[in-house]
């Protein structure tokens, strides 16, 4: 089976979309911010219920740059079709920048939070 159409082909190429969508809003997100993904969070992440879709981690990228991690397998668990899917990874991402930048997820996407 083609790598695209197994399930992480297929998360990779969402958050692959989302990535692109959100650095074309503002170019220092691809310039300061590297995004992986991982299967599972820590173990302490599903303990506590904290952090269990993504987590950050400050200046551990190339170039000092922070990175976004996310978690595949429960975002995955979490959402529904392919749609709900990418606008979860999308919504993480957004929270993350949120983070790093010091700003609203708000200001980051003005569509943040809003229905489809």
């Amino acid at each position: 089976m083609p790598y695209y159409r197994t399930k992480n082909g297929r998360f990779e190429r969402l958050a692959s979309f989302q990535m692109r969508r959100l650095w074309r809003k503002d170019e220092r997100f691809a310039r300061m911010v590297e995004v992986q993904i991982r299967e599972f969070p820590p173990s302490c992440a599903l303990e506590t219920g904290e952090g269990v879709y993504s987590a950050l981690e400050e200046g551990a990228g190339t170039g000092g740059k922070d990175v976004i991690i996310l978690y595949s397998r429960t975002l995955e668990e979490n959402c529904g079709g392919g749609e709900s899917l990418s606008d979860a990874i999308g919504e993480e991402m957004v929270v993350r920048l949120a983070e790093i930048f010091g700003e609203r997820p708000e200001d980051i996407d003005p569509d943040f939070g809003l229905d489809s």
